[in-house]
């Protein structure tokens, strides 16, 4: 069967092989997919049937068994109580109660009836119908009697007919209830055996589908991938030049006719090359008279195009050389003549140069000397600057010295006129005091002699203060005649620094422009030298042109005569 599949499957186009896998994994999951929801349906349908025969109808027959018991709770309770108080109100509603008891028996009977399934629930159930069938008649005929107050024999017949009849009812109901109970309980464990069940079916189906699908998967993929793994390789193989190859494909889809169109490709393309090697192997060994055997199609043929080109370039060529080697030879002899001109003016020339490269290191010389010596009177210019302006500003402190001489002068000046009007004053009062001692007489004696003495150190101090003054004023003069000449003098210097500077600044000017003709000179020197040697590479030059010429002669015969040995194609 496999291989049946395997067969169709292989010539099948690609999208029927995929389409088929496809809807065939489609079926697989759909009827996995429909045996879970069967088994599904028929477990809630089994759930349905448990719970509305066995769940609802447990509770339908405990209602059962309730009704009954409050019917005959309200007959007791009738009789038991002996109420005088009973009127006709009270008995209907008593009659109302028991007759809604009985019709809420009878439906449960009724409901009950329909959920019964097995035989031994049919069974059970028809005592409980007979017990009631029985009770109801004798419950009426006691209520009777105990709504017409004959309690004592409706409480006799309660004890020996209703009470009996109401044990077995209930006796009956308790066995039916346990019945469904066990029943339901049956069924339940068979529900789970039969989910436990569904599951596994399910499972396998899930692992049967899955493995189906896997092997479908896997074939397909194999049918496809197999065959276009093995084309790429053959096409890497043909991208690194390699056309030795075969391609085994036996399926007749898609990928059948590709590996076809490599195979037709693969011919095409070694027939073309060994038609290429044929052209080229005819023009390496030198006949041009060849052509392409092949029929070249598609964009092939501007391959052949090319080849044709090629071979009628090579004519045109090749002839074309004839004739330049023809025109070469004639023009080297006439460069070679040209180049021993040029190298003998050329020695003339390195002759001239040399001579006039030896003056200009002489002048080079004596203008760098000039430069050292502009700048070695600039360093002293410069130094001389700096001293004179030191002496001017040790001149500049001098004059500050003697203004605060003078200054200091003139305040001793004023010192003394208050000491010489202290002195005058001293005398004065010197004299006041000799007076006054001369009106005393003896007594007084002793006083003037005193008055004497401070007089006489009045007018010395008035002496002393004549005589520094006259020496502070003596000096003053001189301070300002120093002054005078310090500040001229002080003029002069800083004339002097002007003028220095300004030599100095033509001293700069001289260095700066004695190093610019100096680099001038040397640039000039430098391309004298470089003149030297264009020069007397030029004259290399033209002696290799020379050599050159004869050399091209030389190859101009050689090539002349290779090109006789291509068969060329004449027109």
């Amino acid at each position: 069967m496999i291989k049946y599949i395997k067969v169709n499957v292989k010539d099948l186009p690609l999208r029927k092989k995929l389409f088929r896998s496809f809807m065939i994994i489609t079926i697989l999951g759909s009827l996995s997919s429909i045996i879970s929801l069967v088994f599904l349906q028929l477990i809630t349908v089994q759930y349905n049937k448990a719970i509305n025969n066995y769940g609802f109808s447990q509770g339908e027959v405990g209602k059962l068994g309730i009704k009954v018991e409050n019917s005959y709770s309200i007959v007791r309770d009738m009789v038991m109580l002996e109420d005088e108080s009973f009127d006709e109100t009270r008995k209907a509603n008593v009659r109302d109660s028991i007759n809604n008891y009985s019709e809420e028996i009878k439906q449960l009977l009724i409901s009950i009836e329909k959920t019964n399934t097995t035989a031994i629930e049919k069974e059970e159930f028809e005592k409980i119908r007979n017990d009631i069938s029985e009770y109801e008649p004798i419950r009426d005929r006691v209520l009777e009697l105990g709504l017409e107050k004959k309690n004592k024999q409706a409480s006799q017949i309660m004890k020996s007919q209703v009470s009996p009849v109401v044990e077995v009812l209930t006796v009956d109901v308790s066995e039916l209830l346990q019945t469904k109970i066990n029943i339901c309980n049956d069924l339940v464990d068979k529900l789970k055996v039969l989910k436990i069940i569904s599951i596994l079916i399910i499972l396998i189906s899930i692992g049967i589908t899955f493995g189906l699908t896997a092997f479908l998967s896997r074939y397909i993929t194999n049918f496809i991938s197999e065959p276009i793994e093995n084309m790429n390789k053959i096409a890497n193989q043909m991208a690194e030049g390699n056309l030795e190859v075969a391609i085994e494909v036996e399926s007749k889809d898609e990928i059948g006719g590709l590996a076809e169109s490599f195979s037709e490709m693969i011919k095409t393309l070694k027939a073309y090359i060994n038609d290429i090697s044929h052209v080229l192997g005819y023009i390496s060994k030198g006949n041009l008279n060849v052509s392409t055997r092949e029929e070249y199609k598609g964009d092939f043929v501007e391959i052949k195009k090319s080849l044709h080109n090629i071979l009628i370039s090579f004519n045109g060529v090749f002839t074309e050389i004839n004739e330049a080697t023809y025109l070469v030879t004639g023009s080297a002899d006439k460069v070679a003549s040209i180049a021993k001109v040029l190298s003998q003016g050329t020695v003339e020339q390195a002759c001239s140069i040399q001579q006039l490269s030896a003056s200009m290191t002489e002048i080079n010389e004596k203008v760098q000397s000039t430069a050292k010596n502009a700048i070695n009177t600039n360093s002293i210019a410069t130094s001389l600057v700096k001293n004179i302006e030191e002496s001017n500003y040790q001149m500049n402190e001098m004059l500050n010295a003697m203004n605060e001489i003078e200054k200091s002068s003139k305040d001793i000046n004023n010192i003394i006129k208050v000491i010489d009007y202290i002195s005058e004053q001293t005398n004065l009062l010197a004299l006041n005091a000799a007076i006054e001692a001369a009106r005393a007489g003896e007594a007084g004696k002793g006083f003037s002699v005193v008055a004497d003495e401070v007089r006489n150190l009045a007018n010395q101090s008035t002496n002393a203060a004549k005589q520094t003054t006259q020496l502070i004023e003596d000096s003053i003069k001189v301070v300002s005649f120093g002054k005078t000449l310090a500040q001229n003098t002080a003029q002069a210097l800083k004339n002097v620094v002007e003028e220095v500077n300004k030599a100095t600044e033509l001293v700069h000017i001289i260095a700066s422009a004695s190093e610019e003709q100096a680099q001038s000179i040397k640039q000039v020197n430098d391309g004298i030298l470089q003149i030297t040697n264009v020069v007397q590479s030029t004259s290399l030059i033209a002696e290799q042109s020379a050599t050159a010429s004869n050399e091209l002669t030389n190859q101009a015969n050689t090539l002349d005569n290779m090109i006789e040995k291509y068969n060329k194609v004449h027109a």
